[in-house]
């Protein structure tokens, strides 16, 4: 009988082949993400605003300026919109304790007579910790937050950089909460060291 060592070298290459994969390919994916959202980096200048919370405190973004503000523009009666909320609130957790970052959603685009008790009952029952702003229709109709942005669907998520300057613009909302947190927090890490 012949012994080879051919078929255990064989065997033993293709191991260690399947465990270098494996162990590089989170790496390869984390860079293929940054790379990716690098990619889609731009500098506008953002839009200011002044908008009233849900207890009548008045919020602009001026204000926030050195910050990296997430502006998530939403409504009561968008599936996504709400659909996104869970990563959303991990987000928000994620980022409670860091003082450079700021999470704004702005309701908008409100089809009911009484829009800020409906997003006050929403937000209350389904017990998100929101900082919320009220886009509410000026006497022209106008939601004008949102149509500075030129945000024609939501939900419409934008980060600013610490400068005031759009560095991501994103809409709608598909895949996992943990992708989309993962997302959400490469495009913070970019807004932050973004010069």
């Amino acid at each position: 009988m012949k012994f080879s060592l051919k078929p255990y070298f064989l065997a033993s290459l293709c191991l260690f082949v399947c465990f270098s994969a494996l162990a590089q390919s989170p790496v390869n994916k984390s860079d293929s993400l940054r790379n990716k959202l690098l990619s889609e980096m731009i500098a506008e200048p953002a839009p200011g605003f002044t908008l009233k919370d849900l207890d009548g405190n008045a919020v602009s973004l001026k204000d926030l300026k050195g910050k990296v503000v997430v502006l998530d523009f939403w409504s009561t009666w968008c599936v996504p919109c709400k659909k996104s909320f869970p990563a959303m609130q991990l987000a928000v957790s994620a980022y409670k304790n860091d003082p450079s970052v700021r999470f704004l959603f702005i309701h908008t685009w409100e089809t009911t007579k009484t829009p800020l008790e409906d997003v006050k009952k929403y937000i209350e029952t389904s017990g998100f910790k929101f900082q919320v702003l009220m886009d509410l229709k000026d006497g022209l109709g106008h939601n004008t937050a949102v149509e500075a942005y030129g945000v024609n669907a939501i939900p419409a998520k934008f980060v600013i950089d610490g400068q005031g300057n759009i560095v991501f613009k994103l809409t709608g909302f598909t895949g996992t909460d943990a992708a989309a947190l993962k997302e959400i927090s490469e495009r913070i890490s970019l807004a932050k060291n973004h010069k």
